[in-house]
């Protein structure tokens, strides 16, 4: 509980703290995805969690609570990123914060070996993804 009230208090923190300061690098253009590309890669990443899942023996109350605890952390994260106030460097500090929560509760829900293998999981289906 502690930390979901540290958080919010550290962001703000780090906001106030480089509210004047932005260091992104326009020079690199982004590739644009079409909406089919971008429907392609969210449908295999949900095959690839529930693969994971799969692998991982999960009951469907602890994959409920880890889908979750994922919706939430990514729903930080998204906030995270659209705050102009932040520099790059105090987003990627405040993204570590919100995975390391983040994979706290995982493991807590699913238990060390599960975890274990479910991190073995997704670290193969990552490697096996092409870079875009």
């Amino acid at each position: 509980m502690k930390k979901i009230i540290a958080l919010p208090i550290f962001i703000f923190i780090i906001g106030a703290c480089s509210a004047q300061t932005t260091n992104k690098d326009t020079t690199a253009p982004k590739k644009e995805l079409t909406k089919e590309e971008k429907a392609a890669q969210k449908a295999k990443y949900e095959a690839d969690l529930t693969a994971a899942y799969k692998e991982a023996e999960l009951t469907e109350e602890q994959v409920a609570s880890v889908k979750s605890v994922i919706d939430e952390a990514n729903k930080k994260s998204n906030e995270l990123k659209n705050n102009a106030a932040l520099s790059e460097e105090d987003k990627k500090m405040a993204k570590k914060v919100i995975t390391d929560q983040k994979n706290a509760k995982m493991k807590e829900i699913m238990g060390e070996d599960k975890y274990r293998k479910y991190n073995e999981v997704r670290k193969r289906q990552k490697a096996a993804t092409p870079a875009q």
